[in-house]
């Protein structure tokens, strides 16, 4: 185990961030956080929450908290646009009962992480960016310079720690952009994730809060797409627009959007090297995911307990470090390249391709729905805090 003397700086106080310092004293650890804003960041959307990661909040003490403050999704209903036919029924609470499975505003979620983080009295600096790392010192914007013994680096996408490891790989445009939104549950939708698959595009919306508003996420196949961000405000009358032969239930919250953000999607090659000396990353700062899978968050948390347990296993952060990606990098790859895969499912438009593909989810739907949930089991029954889970 690192000696706890020793000063660990993480940077960046988003889902992955917080989770890691949480993780880092489950086992004893201490670490301090340094975060670019002025404050925590209470923007964003929905998340959706998948056992794999529940296990990890659970085992650090915070599941309970964040359960409080989330819905629990019984499972996923995937529509045609056009007739919105139910394609096929993903019955969580059928097939995996004793499995939680939670959508909650991301808000909401970190809220809690840094609510635990004052509890524990782990240490959260507001107002610094991160510069430069040198000779093992991080520098921020203002000047100052802290020794560290390790530098996590959980900042993010536009990682300014990933800089520091390898030489930065350009990002390559998916050919899709998506919209975020939260409106009224205007439709009384349950506790089912809700996909509408169409040639081009697709839907997906999920209840959040007390279930009286909806995270709606949609996305379209496009040419071109300059910046690289989700921050970028977009008229509604666009969405509306790209979405107007949607039908049903469906088209009634399409119509209902106000207030719409969107963005690129760009597929970053994933690295090969995640650390380098002291400093190492984990979250999207090592492996940015497409949203296919909603696994994005899931895989910021996994990392963050492995990392953590990985760090007091080995005194020798090299051999932690190398022990973390021999783990993490199978995993990480395979989620990142099913996710890439979905991406071409979801947005079928050749007919005879959408025919096949609608009936085979109808057939396995009603003769062997357990099939559908099974085929995610690798990905929700994953227990990284039992040192024996089976992969």
């Amino acid at each position: 185990m690192l000696e706890n003397s020793k000063h660990i700086i993480i940077v960046g106080a988003g889902i992955a961030g917080l989770t890691a310092a949480i993780s880092l004293r489950h086992y004893g650890i201490r670490a301090s956080i340094y975060e670019r804003s002025p404050e925590i960041i209470t923007a964003g959307a929905g998340i959706q929450l998948s056992p794999n990661a529940n296990r990890v909040l659970s085992r650090i003490g915070v599941l309970k908290e964040i359960s409080s403050v989330s819905i629990r999704c019984h499972g996923v209903k995937v529509f045609d646009y056009k007739s919105n036919r139910q394609l096929a029924l993903f019955d969580y609470m059928k097939f995996k009962g004793n499995d939680l499975f939670y959508f909650c505003h991301r808000a909401d979620l970190v809220g809690v992480l840094y609510a635990a983080c004052k509890k524990l009295e782990i240490p959260v600096y507001f107002n610094k960016k991160l510069e430069k790392i040198v000779n093992r010192k991080a520098i921020f914007s203002d000047g100052k310079a802290l020794s560290a013994e390790l530098i996590i680096g959980a900042d993010g996408l536009h990682s300014n720690v990933r800089k520091t490891i390898a030489d930065e790989a350009k990002p390559v445009f998916t050919g899709q952009i998506a919209w975020r939104s939260i409106v009224p549950n205007s439709i009384n939708q349950g506790d089912f994730s809700h996909v509408t698959l169409a040639p081009k595009r697709h839907l997906v919306s999920y209840p959040i809060k007390d279930g009286s508003e909806l995270n709606l996420v949609l996305i379209k196949e496009q040419d071109e797409w300059q910046p690289d961000g989700w921050k970028h405000l977009e008229d509604p009358k666009v969405v509306k627009e790209n979405f107007k032969d949607f039908s049903g239930g469906t088209a009634e919250v399409i119509s209902s959007i106000e207030n719409v953000y969107k963005w690129g999607l760009f597929r970053y090659p994933l690295k090969q090297s995640w650390y380098n000396d002291r400093v190492i990353l984990i979250g999207d700062a090592a492996h940015p995911t497409l949203p296919f899978l909603a696994q994005g968050a899931a895989m910021a948390i996994e990392d963050s307990f492995v990392l953590a347990s990985k760090i007091f296993e080995f005194s020798n952060s090299f051999v932690a470090f190398k022990e973390f990606r021999r783990e993490r990098f199978p995993r990480v790859r395979r989620v990142v390249l099913a996710s890439t895969k979905n991406a071409h499912i979801f947005h079928l438009s050749n007919i005879i391709s959408r025919r096949v593909f609608q009936v085979s989810l109808r057939f396995l739907s009603k003769f062997f729905p357990h099939l559908l949930v099974k085929r995610f089991n690798w990905i929700y029954d994953h227990n990284v805090t039992n040192k024996h889970y089976s992969s």
